[in-house]
């Protein structure tokens, strides 16, 4: 089995520097491990990008530290929420109006685990089809309703799968949001680790082109055989 991974996080010059990406692998014993994370403070609050980077920074830590494989996936889930109730107590010791979301794709030999809260994707292709795996918390009238860092009683959706021969691309909402699915279907299935540069340049650019003013996170993931 071989991981190949690539990301890029692009401040947009109208936006706020929300945004954290964080892409790390290593090996836990003998198994090959691979983390990626997108963090997108919420830019309604003035410092959502102190919960987004402290997000982001704790889980690399995690992650380096870690010593064993069993039960990985729900040990992430549980980091993540220490991790929002240490933002929540720091902001309000230093008086911070802050929030972020996370979203995380955690590979372990053949299998991935993944713990999401907000409106950042992870989308997966595999056998010529495209699924979003993961669901964006958002209300019928649009505003954000999930995040970690405001308060102590927040919802994780986690999921388990097998990802050998997968792609997978945890994005922001402003990559997304304008977004064709047929250009991502096109990029995914013809992603390989020599061309990842390109594929993850074409993607921002695509939609930078289109009028999105958003900050732009975005990490490309596959596993193969």
């Amino acid at each position: 089995m071989k991981y190949y991974f690539n990301g890029v996080s692009l401040q947009n010059k109208r936006s706020s520097n929300m945004d954290s990406l964080l892409l790390k692998s290593r090996a836990i014993g003998a198994a090959k491990a691979m983390l990626a994370v997108v963090c997108d403070g919420v830019g309604s609050l003035v410092d959502g990008g102190f919960a987004s980077g402290v997000a982001a920074r704790s889980l690399s830590h995690w992650f380096s530290n870690i010593s064993t494989i069993s039960h990985i996936g729900l040990g992430m889930r549980d980091e993540i929420l220490s991790i929002n109730s240490h933002i929540v107590a720091q902001a309000a010791k230093m008086n911070l109006d802050t929030a972020t979301t996370l979203t995380a794709l955690l590979l372990v030999e053949d299998s991935y685990y993944i713990a999401h809260i907000g409106d950042s994707r992870i989308y997966c292709y595999s056998n010529d089809d495209l699924s979003i795996l993961t669901s964006d918390d958002i209300s019928s009238s649009g505003k954000l309703t999930g995040y970690i860092g405001k308060t102590h009683d927040v919802f994780l959706q986690y999921f388990e799968g097998f990802a050998i021969d997968k792609t997978f691309l945890i994005c922001s909402d402003g990559l997304y949001n304008r977004m064709s699915t047929d250009i991502l279907i096109e990029k995914m299935q013809s992603w390989k680790e020599r061309s990842s540069n390109e594929q993850i340049d074409f993607l921002s650019s695509y939609v930078i082109e289109r009028g999105e003013t958003d900050n732009i996170s975005l990490a490309l993931v596959c596993l193969e055989s």
